[in-house]
């Protein structure tokens, strides 16, 4: 009786940390912006590493701006001591501001995603929290013929 109780409070302990630690551990995906305006696909680029480019527009800027669909806008980043919850010393292009920029990414929890870009030390820059999304939520945009 006693074995039985100890095992089921051993699985009840174990297996949620389990389960959450594989669903936490993959930045991969789509992941929408704060002002849920542009979702970027973040996926493995070979000897790039992480990188990430613009897989949906809002209507709004769909129609301001068509040809940012499909822009990379993330990449070299490369795992912190192979933590897959961190991606160190890439490069983040805003888009709207013609900016580049230096980028981390944490992720905090499964569906949120830390971006710190930064210009010089990470200490000096700013933290915008992505969002993961569907592709059926935000379905892929249309890319411009941009020869």
């Amino acid at each position: 009786m006693t074995y039985s109780i100890i095992t089921s409070l051993l699985a009840i302990l174990i297996f949620p940390a389990a389960a959450h630690a594989e669903s936490n551990d993959e930045v991969t995906g789509l992941w929408l912006t704060k002002k849920q305006d542009v979702a970027v696909q973040i996926e493995h680029c070979g000897d790039e590493g992480l990188c990430g480019h613009i897989a949906w527009l809002s209507p709004e800027e769909d129609a301001e701006n068509p040809a940012l669909c499909g822009t990379k806008v993330l990449w070299n980043m490369r795992s912190k001591k192979g933590d897959p919850t961190e991606w160190v010393g890439g490069t983040l292009y805003k888009a709207d501001e013609k900016k580049y920029y230096s980028a981390n990414l944490r992720l905090t929890d499964a569906n949120t995603l830390a971006l710190r870009a930064y210009i010089g030390v990470p200490m000096l820059g700013k933290t915008k929290k992505l969002t993961r999304t569907t592709e059926s939520a935000h379905p892929p945009c249309h890319m411009l013929d941009k020869d």
